[in-house]
């Protein structure tokens, strides 16, 4: 792999090529990482994007309300898919004005990598008729990792981001390297491109096959 630095405080996009699947390695709770994840899914004009949002930790409506701070303008199609205790009320992320849709899908079991797969499917089919630009976030695989072992995980994602390739999704995936051991970050590592990994001086390094 090639790595590069990249100062935390600049925009990630210019690192990441477009239809690529990103492992963004950083702690779970960090301004850097929430700050990384709007840049990567804020790579067009929001009129022109599909947005795929796969919630374990966090709820829609503070997620939406991390997008309206920090970007502003809600993309033309907003998804999300809240596993677990995230489910949240949808009435938060309802379009106001009639020209954005923002769906909120609840998936009440957490381990259930069929069930999710399935949603994500959905998702891409209804959006494959669009020429806007599609972009996604999985927050998170440590969330995952409580569910399901390295092993179905693994499998998981090596399907997703075929999927994800095939439809030329932008997509990038949250694992904190400090919740797993080694061999499990480095197990997930193989399958992206692309790594971004926080280091200690709050600088991106940016790893491509």
């Amino acid at each position: 792999m090639q790595t590069k630095g990249h100062n935390g405080d600049g925009s990630l996009q210019d690192a990441v090529e477009r239809g690529a699947c990103v492992l963004v390695l950083s702690p779970s709770i960090h301004d850097a990482t929430d700050d990384a994840c709007l840049d990567l899914l804020s790579l067009d004009d929001p009129s022109e994007q599909n947005v795929l949002w796969v919630a374990y930790t966090r709820s829609p409506d503070a997620c939406i309300q991390d997008w309206v701070s920090s970007v502003g303008e809600r993309p033309r199609n907003l998804r999300f898919v809240s596993v677990g205790e995230t489910t949240r009320s949808a009435s938060a992320v309802s379009g106001g004005d009639g020209t954005r849709g923002e769906v909120v899908d609840a998936l009440s079991s957490p381990g259930d990598l069929t069930g999710l797969g399935i949603k994500l499917s959905e998702v891409l089919k209804a959006w494959d008729s669009n020429d806007n630009e599609t972009v996604a976030c999985f927050d998170s695989l440590t969330a995952l990792l409580q569910y399901a072992d390295l092993q179905t995980v693994y499998k998981f994602l090596h399907v997703l981001t075929g999927r994800f390739d095939a439809a030329g999704v932008t997509a990038h995936f949250h694992l904190d390297p400090d919740a797993c051991d080694d061999q499990t970050v480095s197990t997930l590592t193989s399958l992206f491109d692309t790594v971004l990994e926080l280091d200690d001086d709050g600088e991106w390094a940016v790893r491509t096959r």
